[in-house]
């Protein structure tokens, strides 16, 4: 029974999938609010019943706990989409629904894969998800204050080179790199934070003034940054960081020619960095020849690439699939494992809804009608996406693997805590930018007096004209 059902639900995720992306893309197209509502309640219904079926392909397959654990598990998550979808428009009318939508869509994919991994990975991952999804709440409140937020910028920059700096002294290696820091037992990765203090940073000094003499302040800052990541050896972050500046330059000073000079230098950095250090040596003949060292360096990317070659075009299905064989499939190949068991056709939907989200976070930019809000709109957006190209990009060996997980659907509570306040900030703007606050503009009292006299002089006129024609 259970792989009757297995085989049915590979096919039922593929087509609510399909449904739920088709509806992200007319929800950007649609400017009629009554339609665009339909859409959303559409969307919340495709969430719901793909949840319900993950959940129960995983109860009648879980061999990692007992049943009570599924079913207590299950009905915590389906609660919190609840209130998620159901309660926070509500509280916030203005909210960008379609943002909101497609957050819970990606943490319902990511639920029921790290269920399906590691059971209790999903636990500890939804209880993290809750607690920063309600104190979330705040957020928008916040960001309506984006006076106050302009005014750190300093020390936006010292704080994040700062605990970027710590990494560097403290941290502990893991696969050549250092990226985290232990705290009482927890691993706590800075970075991941320091990537939205770091867009902030930014989007305060170019907001400020993209006279030359500043631009070249900030790309002197943005240097130290990727020169602290890249001694670190964290080269992933390093590249997030280079294409957030890069981007959130030439939308503040909207010259292209900053965008060649930029990726001029990072074609010289990259070679300087392959010369100089063996770790990235590595990661680059493995990214080229994986096969020559298949049971050592290239294990990793040729199990990914044949977890993808087995999933076909529409997977395995749900616990027929080998995922646990990638080592650290939960966090920096998750996108393999999906695409194994739910299939290439899902995989590229998954990509697509995605995309949305990202147009979704260009859109709530030129809402803004402060420069720092849309600087800050930009800056989130391009991370989101540069993040999604290099986590697929490495899976399906585009790119060399950089070790970097992917939003909302990845284990790691750095990582999901900094996603879900990038959502959050993206959230608060949107309300910001749908919400007109009308300027009122004092009259001068010669002026009022002079306009009041010229209205009365037209009254007078009319009344003259009128008896005219009467007479």
């Amino acid at each position: 029974m259970s792989t009757f059902l297995v085989i049915v639900t590979k096919y039922l995720f593929i087509l609510l999938m399909f449904f739920y992306v088709w509806e992200c893309f007319s929800a950007l197209r649609c400017k009629n609010p009554y339609k665009a509502s339909g859409i959303f309640q559409r969307q919340n219904g495709i969430i719901f019943l793909t949840y319900f079926l993950g959940i129960t392909t995983i109860f009648l397959n879980q061999q990692d706990t007992t049943d009570i654990g599924v079913i207590v598990l299950g009905g915590a998550q389906l609660c919190y989409l609840i209130v998620v979808l159901g309660i926070f428009p509500i509280i916030y009318p203005n909210i960008n629904k379609a943002i909101l939508s497609n957050m819970c869509m990606l943490l319902t994919i990511g639920f029921i894969m790290l269920a399906r991994l590691k059971f209790q990975y999903s636990i500890r991952q939804f209880i993290i998800v809750a607690v920063v999804s309600m104190a979330s709440l705040i957020v928008p409140y916040l960001m309506s204050r984006y006076e106050m937020w302009k005014s750190f910028t300093w020390i936006y920059a010292f704080v994040g080179i700062g605990l970027l700096a710590c990494v560097l002294v403290l941290g502990n290696v893991d696969n050549g790199a250092k990226l985290a820091i232990n705290i009482g037992g927890f691993a706590f990765q800075p970075s991941e934070f320091v990537k939205i203090i770091f867009v902030f940073f930014i989007a305060g000094l170019l907001s400020r003034s993209v006279a030359f003499k500043n631009v070249v302040v900030s790309a002197v800052m943005a240097g130290i940054y990727v020169l602290v990541l890249v001694a670190s050896r964290d080269l992933g972050s390093a590249l997030i960081f280079f294409m957030v500046y890069v981007f959130m330059l030439y939308v503040g000073t909207a010259k292209a020619r900053y965008i060649f000079i930029c990726f001029a230098g990072l074609s010289v950095a990259s070679v300087l960095a392959y010369q100089i250090f063996s770790h990235v040596q590595v990661r680059v003949s493995v990214w080229l020849d994986p096969w020559s060292d298949i049971a050592n360096t290239g294990y990793q990317i040729t199990q990914s690439l044949f977890a993808l070659g087995s999933g076909g075009l529409t997977g395995t299905g749900l616990y027929h699939g080998q995922p646990k064989d990638i080592p650290v499939v939960d966090q920096d190949f998750i996108f393999s494992a999906i695409g194994e068991e739910f299939g290439a056709i899902f995989a590229i939907l998954l990509i697509l809804l995605c995309l949305t989200c990202f147009i979704a976070f260009l859109n709530t930019a030129m809402q803004q009608i402060s420069m720092f809000n849309k600087l800050v709109c930009v800056g989130l957006g391009i991370q989101y996406a540069v993040q999604i190209i290099v986590t697929v990009g490495g899976a399906i060996k585009m790119i060399p693997s950089t070790g970097v997980t992917f939003p909302l659907l990845s284990y790691g509570g750095s990582s999901i805590l900094s996603t879900l306040i990038v959502f959050a900030i993206i959230q608060g703007l949107a309300i910001v930018g749908t919400t007109k606050h009308p300027v009122k503009r004092k009259v001068p009292q010669k002026g009022a007096k002079h306009v009041k006299e010229r209205n009365t002089q037209e009254i007078r006129k009319i009344e003259d004209t009128q008896e005219i024609r009467i007479r």
